[in-house]
């Protein structure tokens, strides 16, 4: 979230550390930002947090690897849709009566899933047969309430899709399992940082070849 100019504080998070657990960022301490160790489902907090600020980043979500998508389909979907909901609730009521303009929702490549066309194009993702996997129709089911937002409320918003994104903070998650690449045992689920692993864990066999 990014205060409105002209205050003190430009900047708020709010995290309830279910994935990773506490993680210490480089910000965390600066005078500018202030964190909130909360829910994102909690419309009443969210929305008073909201209420002073100009641009919001939707990015609250269940999210992991390919493993988390098999381990967790249900409480992807379900909590995932209880988290957007919350988050478009509160982002309506600050853009009604606060100084909220805008909201950027994070939605996923996993949109394409179904695809037969490759490169992709904008404006595919509602023609093609919508996505097998649980968390990427819940990503875009996003897109549909970002849509339905500006639709009914006139929220203005942009829909931001990460492809195999990585960074500061990226480890294993509280809730990882692992899966086996040939002789190898990853626990991430993500490209880069697999990768990673893999080059670190030594060779794995041919026998089973990505």
């Amino acid at each position: 979230m990014r205060r409105a100019s002209g205050s003190r504080i430009s900047g708020r998070g709010v995290d309830n550390y279910s994935k990773y657990g506490p993680v210490e960022k480089s910000y965390d301490n600066h005078p500018n930002y202030a964190f909130h160790i909360e829910d994102a489902r909690n419309v009443e907090l969210m929305t008073a947090l909201l209420m002073d600020c100009d641009h919001f980043i939707a990015g609250a979500a269940l999210i992991g690897g390919i493993s988390y998508f098999h381990a967790f389909a249900y409480d992807l979907l379900a909590a995932n849709e209880r988290i957007m909901a919350s988050q478009c609730d509160a982002a309506i009521k600050a853009h009604q009566d606060g100084k909220l303009r805008k909201v950027t929702y994070l939605s996923s490549s996993m949109v394409f899933e179904s695809t037969e066309r490759w490169p992709s194009v904008e404006g595919d993702e509602r023609l093609i047969p919508p996505p097998l996997s649980s968390y990427g129709f819940q990503k875009l089911a996003v897109e549909y309430f970002a849509r339905a937002a500006w639709d009914q409320y006139q929220l203005p918003y942009t829909i931001v899709r990460p492809f195999n994104c990585v960074g500061v903070g990226e480890g294993r998650a509280l809730t990882d399992v692992e899966v086996e690449s040939g002789n190898v045992k990853l626990a991430m689920s993500h490209v880069v940082p697999d990768i990673v692993q893999e080059g670190r864990k030594g060779p794995r066999s041919t026998a089973h070849p990505r």
